[in-house]
C-alpha cells in the first residue's frame, strides 16, 4: 500500500519541503514540492507545518490537497504506467499548475483537457470557493470524450494552437451531424472548449489568436409549461399503467416544489420537516448546493397522504435511468391526458437525426425540466406570489436570470403594474359614483 509523507531534509530558513512516496519496501521516491518552510514551522509529529499562522495553515491546506491529488491519481494508474520520479514530479507539477514547455502532450487539447478535469477538485472559483461541483466536472467529462470522438472523426489529433475559427466551424458541424445535441446544447460545449483553451493559455501553453472570438452561443426556444387547468386534466385522467400513475405523482410533486428532476427524484419521507405548525421538504440542491425549504403545497399533500406519507416509487436505482424513464413515461401520461394543443417548440426529428424547430402536439414537447418551469411561471402570474418569494424555492440567484427562465421580460412588468392601476382606478370611479337617492313624490300621494 502506497504512502505519502512531506519530510525536511535541511535546517537551513528557507528548507525546501520534500514529498516521500512510499510504494513497499525499500521503494521510496523522493521529490521537491516547490514549497519552503523555516524549520522551526515545522511539526516533526504531524509532518505539516505549525498551526500558528495564516501563511503556516495555508501552507498545510495546499500540502494535504496534494496529497489528496496523488493518491487520487495512484488509485486510478493502469498496469501500464510505470511508478517512478518522473511520474511523481509530473503530478506534483500538474498539481502547482506548472506545465513543463517541453511536455508536448499537454499541447493537444485533449489531453490537457483530462489534466483541466483532474485538477477540477483544487479550482479556485470566482467566489473564492475550493473545486467545483459534481455536474460541473460531469460536463467537462462529456466534453472532453466528445472532442476524443471528434479526434477520431477528423483522425488528427488537435493541437491548442490549432482552436481556431475554422475548428469552432468544424465542430459545430460534427456535434450537428452525429448526434441528438440540440443548438443550445452545441453552443454550451462551445463555451466548455473555449475554458479549457483560456486555462491551457493561462498557464503558458501557445493557443490561437482567433480563441478570443472562439465564442458559444444560445438560441431562444419556445419554453413550454403545464397550465395550473391542464395540471388538472392530468390529474383528473385515470391511467392503468402503475408507472403512469407514479410518473403522474411525480409531475404534480414538481409542479407544486419547483426543483429540478435531480432533487426531485431523490425525495422521500426524510425530507420533510415540521416548522411551528407547517411541514416543509428541506433539501440540499445538488446543482448549486443551495439549501431550500420549501413549504408543502396541498397538492402534494394529497399524494404524501394517499402513499401514506411517502413519495411515489422511483423508477430504477441508477440516476440516470431514472431520469430517462422519467421523461418517457412523462411524454405517454400527457399524451393520455390529450394535452394536444399545437404548440411551437423543439422537438427530435427521428429521420433526420436531430432537433428540428416545429409545431406539434405539446405533449411531445414535455420533459422533466417542466416541472420546475411550470411552477415558476404558474405562480410568477399570480399578484400574490413574490419573485423573491419564488426565487427562494427555485434558488435562482438574481430576478434577471428568474424571468429569463420563465421567458418574461422587464416590460412584462411594466403591463403588471399597468392592469393593477387600471383595476385600482375601476375602483375608485366606482367610490366616486353618485349615489342617487329616490324621493318621493308628496303630491301624488
Amino acid at each position: 500500500m502506497a504512502t505519502i509523507k512531506f519530510i525536511l531534509q535541511s535546517k537551513k530558513e528557507n528548507a525546501p519541503i520534500y514529498l516521500r512516496l512510499t510504494l513497499g519496501r525499500n521503494k521510496d521516491i523522493f521529490r521537491k514540492t516547490g514549497l519552503l518552510i523555516n524549520p522551526k514551522d515545522w511539526s516533526t509529529k504531524t509532518r505539516l507545518p505549525k498551526q500558528n499562522f495564516a501563511d503556516n495553515k495555508n501552507l498545510s491546506e495546499k500540502l494535504k490537497d496534494l496529497d489528496t491529488f496523488i493518491t487520487k491519481k495512484l488509485n486510478r494508474v493502469n498496469d501500464l504506467e510505470i511508478i517512478n520520479g518522473d511520474w511523481l514530479q509530473n503530478c506534483i507539477d500538474t498539481f502547482f499548475n506548472r506545465i513543463k514547455k517541453d511536455n508536448q502532450e499537454l499541447h493537444y487539447l485533449v489531453p490537457y483537457g483530462e489534466n483541466f478535469i483532474s485538477n477540477l477538485d483544487y479550482k479556485i472559483t470566482q467566489k473564492g470557493k475550493k473545486g467545483v461541483s459534481k455536474s460541473t466536472q460531469k460536463k467537462y467529462r462529456t466534453i472532453v470524450n466528445k472532442l476524443i470522438e471528434f479526434e477520431k472523426h477528423r483522425k488528427k489529433r488537435i493541437l491548442l494552437k490549432d482552436v481556431d475559427l475554422h475548428f469552432r466551424t468544424e465542430l459545430i458541424k460534427f456535434f450537428s451531424d452525429s448526434g441528438r445535441l440540440s443548438d443550445n446544447t452545441i453552443g454550451r460545449y462551445l463555451k466548455f472548449v473555449k475554458s479549457i483553451c483560456l486555462d491551457a493559455q493561462k498557464n503558458g501553453i501557445e493557443t490561437n489568436p482567433q480563441l478570443n472570438h472562439f465564442k458559444g452561443f444560445t438560441v431562444k426556444v419556445p419554453k413550454i409549461t403545464l397550465s395550473f387547468d391542464e395540471l388538472e386534466q392530468i390529474k383528473k385522467t385515470t391511467y392503468n399503467n402503475p408507472n403512469h400513475e407514479i410518473t403522474k405523482d411525480w409531475l404534480i410533486i414538481g409542479c407544486y416544489t419547483g426543483q429540478r428532476v435531480s432533487d426531485l427524484l431523490r425525495m422521500n419521507s426524510s425530507f420533510i420537516q415540521r416548522l411551528e405548525s407547517f411541514e416543509f421538504i428541506v433539501l440540499e440542491q445538488i446543482k448549486t448546493e443551495k439549501l431550500v425549504q420549501i413549504p408543502i403545497h396541498q397538492e402534494v399533500k394529497k399524494i404524501l397522504d394517499k402513499r401514506n406519507g411517502e413519495f411515489p416509487p422511483v423508477f430504477a436505482k441508477n440516476i440516470d435511468s431514472n431520469k430517462t424513464l422519467f421523461n418517457r413515461y412523462l411524454k405517454q401520461v400527457c399524451k393520455i391526458a390529450e394535452i394536444d394543443e399545437v404548440v411551437q417548440g423543439n422537438a427530435y426529428d427521428s429521420k433526420r437525426k436531430r432537433t428540428i424547430e416545429g409545431e406539434y402536439e405539446k405533449y411531445k414537447f414535455v420533459s422533466s425540466h417542466i416541472c420546475r418551469r411550470s411552477f415558476a411561471t404558474n405562480f410568477y402570474g399570480d399578484p400574490k406570489y413574490s419573485i423573491p418569494l419564488l426565487m427562494n424555492i427555485t434558488a435562482h440567484s438574481t430576478e434577471k436570470m428568474f424571468l429569463e427562465y420563465i421567458g418574461k421580460k422587464p416590460l412584462d412588468y411594466g403591463l403588471q403594474l399597468a392592469q393593477i392601476w387600471a383595476n385600482e382606478a375601476l375602483k375608485e370611479q366606482h367610490k366616486e359614483k353618485p349615489q342617487l337617492e329616490v324621493i318621493k313624490n308628496v303630491a301624488t300621494q
